[in-house]
């Protein structure tokens, strides 16, 4: 499951045996979002780059990356 709240970014994982319960997986600043991306082969596959971005906002330092597929993406 992906949460977003107002400031992060939340992956949760359901328990199997219970329905009603989820672990936090990873969560986020929204923040630390420097890239979002897709492939055209492959549109509901959405990357998520996480990082820090130079002072005159150039360049990001790609500190870590989250692969998500998320249905009918490419009609949001």
């Amino acid at each position: 499951i992906l949460l977003v709240t107002e400031t992060h970014l939340i992956v949760l994982r359901k328990f199997p045996e219970r329905r009603d319960a989820a672990r936090v997986i990873v969560k986020r600043p929204l923040s630390s979002i420097v890239k979002i991306t897709s492939r055209r082969r492959h549109p509901n596959l959405i990357t998520f780059h996480y990082g820090s971005v130079t002072q005159n906002n150039d360049d990001a330092t790609i500190s870590d990356m989250d692969l998500f597929s998320i249905p009918n993406a490419s009609e949001a």
